[in-house]
């Protein structure tokens, strides 16, 4: 066992096979070596975040609180990672953009997943996979019969369903949650963190697109930047920023 074979890294370094022509595969290589690594980044998220759910399941807030720091860790690095592909110019990725065919990030299963073990599914993304059986089977694998969200929430209704408490609404059990020096106040700031660098990714998305292909229509045959827009300002935990708005 040695640095290469632990990390198979000749098979790693071989999954990297651009479709232009080899005066375009240096800035083809970068599209797809930052999509692979995002796509690496959300399979660690999806663990991540499994555990963190069965951590607040069990009442272990302070297990779940190290998890979601992880978690949000991550997504920092997932945003961050937008700044290389940003260097790619627009003439650049039109010289090899025809032949992605209808490859579209919009197809990413794991993302879609990720937004399911939120608290969002997106149902018009997922039903696109329904003919898919590999893709059907690795949802099936991410997707929890509870939500990162759901968990959060049942957990505070059981912390609140105590004698004494003053609490008349979960509105108010998330307020007096953040306003007290406790494990609930820090996972709810984790999850605006982690709600914030989301829409943050969204709109550095947004602008990515609109400087990579302008208003054209996106491959796949989405909407391109305008599909992009009209997801932005759409928190995955709305309850919680309805709750303190």
């Amino acid at each position: 066992m040695n640095y290469a074979s632990y990390l198979q890294l000749n098979q790693l370094l071989s999954l990297q096979q651009p479709a232009s022509p080899s005066d375009e595969h240096r800035n083809e290589n970068l599209f797809i070596i930052t999509h692979q690594t995002y796509e690496l980044w959300f399979k660690q998220l999806i663990d991540e975040l499994h555990l963190a759910i069965a951590l607040i399941e069990e009442g272990n807030i302070p297990a779940a609180i190290e998890t979601m720091t992880r978690v949000n860790a991550i997504t920092q690095t997932v945003v961050n990672q937008i700044a290389v592909i940003c260097t790619l110019k627009f003439h650049e990725f039109q010289r090899f953009r025809s032949y992605l065919g209808s490859a579209s990030g919009f197809q990413s299963y794991q993302f879609a997943g990720i937004e399911a073990l939120l608290g969002k599914a997106n149902q018009k993304k997922l039903m696109q996979y329904q003919d898919d059986e590999e893709a059907q089977r690795r949802l099936a694998a991410i997707i929890q019969p509870v939500s990162l969200w759901q968990a959060v929430r049942c957990h505070l209704m059981r912390l609140h369903d105590q004698p004494n408490q003053t609490a008349h609404s979960f509105d108010d059990i998330v307020r007096q949650s953040l306003t007290r020096s406790s494990c609930e106040s820090l996972l709810l700031n984790q999850l605006l963190d982690l709600d914030s660098l989301l829409q943050e990714w969204r709109y550095r998305h947004v602008k990515l697109v609109e400087r990579t292909i302008g208003q054209r229509k996106g491959t796949g045959g989405s909407s391109g930047s305008d599909y992009l827009k009209s997801t932005l300002f759409t928190p995955i935990f709305d309850e919680l920023w309805n709750a303190i708005n």
